[in-house]
């Protein structure tokens, strides 16, 4: 039910986004308040490697693909053609991707893999951006893979993949759905996931990638809780959360590497820098091709004041992908903090330059007034942020407006 809301929020919340004078927690935490203290004494230590990699070379399938047919009941050829697809998709090889998830739906026909697939590529696609760009494909294949699901769930076996992957495409379009803003309907996804996670449980207790969701539930409810009058103190289950997350990253089938980007801003939320950066390389070894996890990565060794090593690796984005937008605006804030104007200000244009939806727009044009506001080019300040306070109603533009006017004043006095 929330839990989707949260990993959304984890991953895409506005708040993260601002980029004030000098309040590093608001910037760098979702909730824009560092929690108490974590007791990390029952936690793994940093760095641990992820058990779901693991490769026995003496036998056909792998370790992994050998014990995920056995939890879930379903054959080995099944699960390496779906693992195949995952691992395609981590390494950002969108066309192998969708060869393994076709090649698999045509042996296993009815079990919604190749539509299930193609929702994971075209969000991904999404995702590396936080565009919409991709809508019409992705609500096309959503629609498919719901269906054909719900019609395999009609007869018997296996039941557990197919409420796990159901539940799997409901909470990415409550996801997909919150970024919309329509929060209603994202919530009523959220708890329709978690209906279909939880039978999936049932029949299969021991696939521990069904527990990423309570996890990240556990985790920042408590989080948000602490920061929020509106939902009640259930105690502090921050711990519970991310041991939750770690046994994912540790032992899930098909969700290790999104069950470390989790624990990276889980580290993030915390404070624990060393632990978010090794968690993020991490997935940066095993996937160095993975745009969203570079993109972290960069603003990771940001928050560090690892700047020349941000720099590095923001610009590898580029060089992977020369037609991402994303980065353009996380170089804006880097180049904001080195004091490097004339380089913010040619990034955050040309992200500026971009078709870009009103919510982000604002932000780029409240990093725009940044810019110009460091440099006391009051009027240049003035226009931007009061452009982004039209665009998208943000309140740290309205303030800045207003402490432009008071510079602008003792200026002239």
């Amino acid at each position: 039910m929330l839990t989707t809301l949260l990993l959304g929020l984890s991953l895409l919340a506005p708040a993260a986004l601002a980029d004030d004078d000098s309040d590093e927690v608001t910037e760098s935490t979702v909730s824009g308040k560092r929690p108490p203290e974590l007791d990390e004494s029952s936690l793994l230590e940093s760095g641990v490697p992820a058990g779901n990699h693991v490769m026995d070379d003496d036998r056909f399938y792998s370790e992994r693909v050998y014990r995920g047919a056995k939890i879930l009941k379903t054959s080995e050829e099944f699960v390496k053609g779906c693992v195949d697809g995952v691992e395609a998709l981590y390494h950002r090889d969108y066309k192998a991707a969708q060869a393994s998830f076709q090649g698999v739906d045509r042996k296993y026909p009815g079990q919604g893999v190749y539509h299930v697939g193609q929702v994971l590529i075209w969000q991904a696609l999404m995702l590396e951006n936080f565009d919409f760009k991709y809508v019409s494909q992705y609500e096309t294949h959503w629609k498919q893979a719901r269906m054909e699901l719900e019609q395999a769930l009609y007869q018997p076996g296996n039941e557990a993949w197919e409420y796990f992957i159901l539940g799997g495409i409901l909470g990415i379009d409550s996801i997909h759905t919150m970024r919309t803003g329509e929060y209603v309907k994202a919530l009523n996804r959220g708890i329709e996931a978690m209906k279909s996670v939880n039978k999936s449980k049932e029949y299969a207790p021991d696939f521990k990638d069904a527990f990423l969701g309570d996890g990240l539930f556990n985790y920042w409810r408590t989080v948000i809780a602490m920061n929020s009058k509106a939902i009640p103190d259930m105690g502090d289950k921050r711990a519970e959360g991310i041991r939750q997350m770690q046994e994912v990253e540790r032992e899930g089938i098909f969700l290790g590497p999104p069950a470390t980007l989790a624990l990276v801003f889980t580290w993030m939320e915390e404070g624990k820098w060393q632990r978010a950066l090794d968690d993020t390389l991490k997935n940066q070894a095993k996937y160095p091709e993975n745009v969203v996890n570079n993109l972290v990565l960069g603003r990771v060794y940001m928050y560090m004041k690892k700047y020349p090593e941000s720099e590095r690796a923001l610009m590898g984005v580029i060089a992977q992908d020369a037609k991402n937008e994303r980065v353009h605006y996380y170089l804006c804030r880097l180049y904001l903090r080195t004091r490097d104007y004339d380089k913010a200000e040619k990034s955050i244009d040309k992200y500026l330059a971009f078709d870009l939806g009103d919510e982000h727009a604002a932000y780029a044009w409240y990093q725009k007034g940044m810019v110009a506001y460091r440099q006391k080019r009051w009027d240049d300040a003035e226009k931007a942020f009061k452009q982004s306070w039209k665009t998208g109603r943000l309140e740290q533009a309205k303030r800045r407006i207003e402490l432009v006017e008071k510079k602008k004043a003792e200026a002239a006095g």
